[in-house]
């Protein structure tokens, strides 16, 4: 149950979300359907973002000389970086003391106390808390992606799904859970149910055999047709499994001659077995890539027949970005301003 204190420490923290979303024009047009640039709207709320290598803690809050700044360890995922970001930003806007986080925040739902035995929150951290979690995934943005990729509320049942959504999200995999619950879209049961799941068992399931080395830090993003227009923006050490329709039968293929100049290597190419008695059916090519360069741009990937391949192809679009938040130092876009200033 949520207390009276509480309930107001969130109504506080959503509202300053929704402020900051209006002033930033993050609810309008287009932007309405895109992940939230977190690092991006710390700049442009007049703090100086910084990476550094920091342990136990994930982020800190600071303040001198009226000057705010934010720092974020380079030693967590990208989702992980992203939540402590925006709850980092929470206590910017919200006008809060400075203060430094570890993982606490992450284990502890965004809304209320997880459980009759967790400890009280203080009403600060549980408004950057709730400030976090609705910036991050603000409802339209929930809606936006389910219409987009075709999921349904039943989808969420499966661990899986949570776990692709969490990366186009562009949060961890339990604020995910956590902001599904807050929407509605699941019920707290289930919540329960998907929380006992472990990310990494969810990238092992997705790669089969191929061994996955770093199961922290590294995502597997599983692409189909569905993601057609998507904007990928993954970790360097991200892996890319495409698992596209490929109509063989009438001579259509997939092509990857862009996924290489566009700088992936290919580390398995293959299609899965058709079905017993649908032979003639179109196959599911499956590719596993990995970027061996950062990604900034669009990738087009074709299905065509090779002896007319301007005939009619189908067409796979992404905008594939790669992040940099896992190198020390002032946030890259404040960093170039500085110098083009010097």
């Amino acid at each position: 149950m949520v207390g009276r204190s509480e309930r107001e420490s969130i109504l506080r923290g959503i509202r300053g979300a929704k402020r900051l979303q209006r002033d930033l024009r993050l609810d309008v047009g287009a932007s309405r359907a895109q992940r939230v640039d977190v690092f991006g709207c710390i700049a442009r709320s007049g703090a100086t973002l910084m990476f550094q290598p920091l342990e136990p803690l994930l982020g800190a809050f600071i303040r001198e000389e009226g000057v705010a700044g934010i720092i974020l360890s380079t030693r967590r995922p990208l989702g992980m970086q992203r939540f402590t970001a925006a709850h980092e930003l929470g206590h910017l806007v919200l006008g809060h003391d400075p203060h430094a986080d570890d993982e606490g925040i992450l284990r502890r739902a965004p809304w209320a106390s997880d459980g009759a035995r967790a400890p009280r929150v203080p009403p600060e951290e549980r408004e950057a808390d709730a400030f976090a979690s609705y910036f991050l995934l603000p409802p339209y943005l929930i809606k936006e992606q389910m219409e987009l990729r075709g999921w349904e509320p039943r989808h969420f049942a499966q661990p899986a799904t949570v776990y692709q959504a969490s990366l186009r999200f562009g949060t961890s995999y339990r604020a995910t859970v956590f902001a599904l619950e807050r929407e509605h879209v699941i019920g707290r049961s289930l919540g329960q149910q998907l929380r006992s799941a472990e990310p990494r068992d969810l990238k092992r399931q997705l790669l089969g055999d191929y061994a996955l080395k770093n199961a922290q830090r590294v995502d597997v993003w599983h692409l189909t047709e569905r993601d057609e227009g998507a904007v990928i923006e993954a970790s360097r050490d991200d892996l890319f499994l495409l698992r596209l329709k490929e109509d063989s039968g009438s001579g259509y293929v997939w092509t990857f001659d862009e996924l290489r100049d566009a700088g992936f290597a290919i580390l398995r190419d293959g299609r899965e077995p058709v079905p017993e008695g649908q032979l003639g059916s179109p196959t599911v090519r499956r590719v596993l890539a990995h970027a061996e360069r950062p990604l900034a741009g669009l990738l087009t990937l074709r299905e065509v027949r090779p002896w007319a391949p301007d005939d009619d192809p189908q067409l796979l679009t992404l905008y594939c970005k790669t992040a940099t938040s896992d190198e020390a130092g002032l946030f890259e876009p404040q960093r170039e301003e500085l110098l083009a200033a010097s």
